[in-house]
């Protein structure tokens, strides 16, 4: 492996430490979920010129960027089955979630962890 995949590897373990760390306490992970969950959403409604050409069919709406989080969320820490996770999102598909969990909403995650 190169020096950058072994980089993206233990950015991704460690944002799920940190996920898992923040459920040993039901309150803590709570008030941690909220607060990356409204870090993921502010940062998602920005517009750029990639998600202007798309049609408004394939957009993500708020809701459902939260119904994506909530299930990955439900289903740590285990490994993902996108198929099931689709089932929990209102009209998109596995290949929909998996690409918006990781082109989109595991960056701006890494960056609020970073950031802390």
């Amino acid at each position: 492996m190169d020096k950058v995949s072994v980089k993206r590897r233990r950015k991704s373990e460690k944002i799920e430490e940190n996920i898992k760390s923040m459920d040993a306490d039901t309150g803590e992970s709570m008030n941690a979920q909220n607060s990356i969950m409204s870090d993921l959403l502010s940062e998602a409604d920005i517009g750029n010129s990639e998600n202007k050409k798309k049609s408004n069919k394939s957009a993500w709406t708020t809701d459902q960027r939260m119904q994506l989080f909530e299930a990955i969320i439900k289903r740590l820490p285990s490994p993902l089955d996108w198929k099931e996770i689709s089932g929990d999102v209102d009209g998109k598909s596995h290949t929909q979630c998996y690409d918006q969990w990781r082109k989109r909403m595991l960056s701006d995650l890494k960056k609020s962890v970073a950031s802390e």
